[in-house]
């Protein structure tokens, strides 16, 4: 069983870094009328940043994959609270099985199809405006359209990229394009982090070897507590007890895992482009506004961010754990939780434990993600987005899982070399 489980892991593994190399490539394709020279002035803008680490890098060279999979991720978003309760045919979908699931990624599709066009003209636009005009070369709305066209078109190609990587790979598609994106910048911040201190051509190592000592440290203490779990024991009224050990339904302490800060991160990244393309207007009063409640630079935005980030994970955190359809399948295997009247009680129960999880969860979330932005804002001007607590988290979160489906594929295995042996009681 060895060799099979082997092969499995190494066909999955080859296809993940293929599938990868293929978005990678993409990448080289750049959209035609664009003078990349002038991309590069703007290159250290914050929002264009945050972007380009959720485009997978595209954003270095304006290419066909640029917008990467923000578009789809912002759909997701809307989609997601819509069904929540909101929309009614929504959450008739949602709570329909498989024909459901369809119907809901298939309308997630257009939604996202609407999100990357109009946010690729805008980000077009917006860098136009940034480099003086001097982006785009003959410039109208014909021109426009022709490049919103095309990064769309390479947003659903990079859509098709992660589910094939979610069917056929490793780790979830969407997840492992964005830690890509993550890792692709690392070369680049770190090389920003040693010149900042350098001078006459000596390394200060000391603050560097401090920075690095920190990042493991934290990289370790991410991976703890992502892992951590809360235990629910479980009986069952018509099986005994056989061996002794007693039956647990494992809840991570953090429930939806990294969706809250790529969702927070993804909507604040849509105000941030366009304030940052409105440099001119920085005087007018809507502007200050809008800078003061929507900018991660300022403590207002820094709240709504982490208001953002609790509530994501609250509401995520019932769509990832469901109490009533829990509740339900405990009723059909006869199971019920010590100590817990079955029915709405064990539902109320699980409603009671979602919430109590939440709290800490969002809070080490909001601690992570936003400990860095204050360092950068007040204290580090020049801390790169790349090196961020929120982009750890993100990495730590996708090889965990990756991890978890590589133990799956080795107890799958297991199992059916289990199944596959004659055995002779004779």
């Amino acid at each position: 069983m060895k060799s099979i489980e082997n092969k499995t892991l190494v066909k999955r593994f080859t296809f993940t870094v293929l599938m990868i190399l293929i978005f990678h490539l993409l990448g080289f394709i750049t959209i035609p009328g664009i003078n990349g020279k002038q991309l590069a002035k703007v290159a250290n803008n914050q929002a264009l940043q945050l972007l380009t680490m959720f485009s997978g890098g595209g954003l270095n060279s304006f290419s066909l994959m640029s917008m990467g999979l923000s578009g789809f991720i912002n759909a997701q978003i809307v989609v997601q609270i819509l069904q929540n309760g909101v929309d009614p045919k929504l959450t008739l979908w949602a709570k329909s099985g498989e024909v459901g699931r369809k119907k809901l990624d298939q309308f997630t599709r257009v939604v996202a199809l609407i999100f990357s066009f109009v946010q690729s003209i805008g980000i077009t636009a917006g860098i136009n405006k940034l480099a003086n005009n001097q982006f785009v070369m003959q410039a109208s709305l014909w021109m426009y359209l022709v490049i919103g066209m095309l990064m769309t078109a390479g947003t659903f190609l990079g859509m098709w990229i992660a589910d094939q990587i979610t069917v056929k790979g490793l780790g979830n598609g969407t997840s492992v394009i964005i830690s890509y994106g993550i890792i692709s910048r690392l070369p680049q911040d770190l090389g920003n982090v040693v010149a900042q201190n350098t001078s006459h051509g000596h390394v200060n190592w000391v603050p560097l070897v401090v920075a690095g000592v920190i990042t493991v440290v934290l990289g370790f203490i991410i991976a703890w507590f992502n892992s951590s779990e809360h235990r629910t024991p479980i009986q069952y009224a018509t099986r005994e007890v056989l061996t002794g050990k007693q039956s647990y339904l494992p809840l991570k302490l953090i429930v939806p895992g990294v969706i809250p800060i790529i969702f927070a991160s993804s909507i604040f990244s849509i105000p941030q482009t366009f304030l940052s393309f409105a440099n001119s207007r920085q005087q007018a009063t809507w502007y200050q506004v809008f800078n003061q409640f929507l900018s991660m630079n300022s403590i207002t935005g820094m709240i709504i961010y982490c208001i953002f980030i609790v509530v994501f994970t609250y509401i995520y955190s019932s769509m990832q754990f469901d109490p009533e359809k829990v509740t339900e399948n405990f009723t059909k295997q006869e199971a019920y939780i010590p100590g817990v009247v079955p029915g709405k009680p064990t539902a109320e129960y699980f409603k009671r434990l979602l919430n109590d999880l939440a709290l800490p969860g969002s809070l080490f979330l909001v601690v992570i993600s936003v400990t860095p932005m204050i360092l950068s804002t007040f204290f580090m001007p020049d801390l790169q987005i790349g090196l961020t607590g929120s982009s750890m988290l993100i990495l730590v979160g996708t090889f965990t899982d990756i991890r978890s489906q590589v133990q799956g594929l080795r107890l799958k295995a297991d199992y059916k070399g289990f199944l596959d042996t004659s055995y002779d009681f004779d």
